[in-house]
């Protein structure tokens, strides 16, 4: 072989063999110093502030304080309810002719029959809370019965008219 044959190609490196491993573990050594004595530099968790301790110590015997002797502002006075036997009950017809013979009314109107159930009917009526009861008489006549404080009100679509029933028109006058 010539001194032609003997070429090496342009990215080969004028290195003894062996170099380029001896430097990728210098490389790895070097590395492995630095992150050692970034770990020794490293800082662990701040401590909490010194005032920080009595202030949860007073906290704590307030609280124990408030548990214990249970002071009068912290009890709480019961919501009372002002308006009068008149007005609760207005206010639930006014509700139940809302909520359920309007939505009763409109499906009756639009289907040509009465719902099976209030929800049928698309009233939110069930879902206030207060104890509701729709039942049928027949095809053309409804009963929706609420129970407020005790007392039943009562909507009978074959007798009680829906503007009566509400308060809209007094009777006899």
């Amino acid at each position: 072989m010539s001194d032609k044959d003997q070429v090496k190609p342009f990215h080969a490196k004028n290195t003894a063999p062996g170099q380029e491993a001896a430097d990728v573990v210098a490389e790895v050594l070097q590395h492995a110093a630095e992150r050692e004595e970034a770990a020794k530099k490293r800082t662990g968790p701040k401590a909490p502030p010194k005032w920080m301790l009595p202030l949860t110590a007073n906290l704590g015997v307030l609280a124990l304080y408030f548990l214990i002797a249970q002071p009068d502002f912290l009890v709480l006075n019961p919501v009372e309810d002002v308006r009068g036997a008149v007005e609760v009950d207005q206010g639930a017809r006014g509700t139940v002719y809302a909520m359920g013979i309007v939505p009763v009314q409109n499906f009756q109107r639009d289907n040509g029959r009465l719902p099976e159930s209030l929800a049928e009917a698309g009233s939110p009526l069930e879902s206030v809370g207060l104890p509701v009861s729709y039942s049928l008489r027949g095809d053309s006549a409804y009963v929706i019965s609420v129970m407020i404080d005790g007392r039943e009100l009562r909507f009978d679509s074959e007798v009680d008219d829906p503007t009566i029933f509400q308060g809209l028109i007094e009777m006899g006058g």
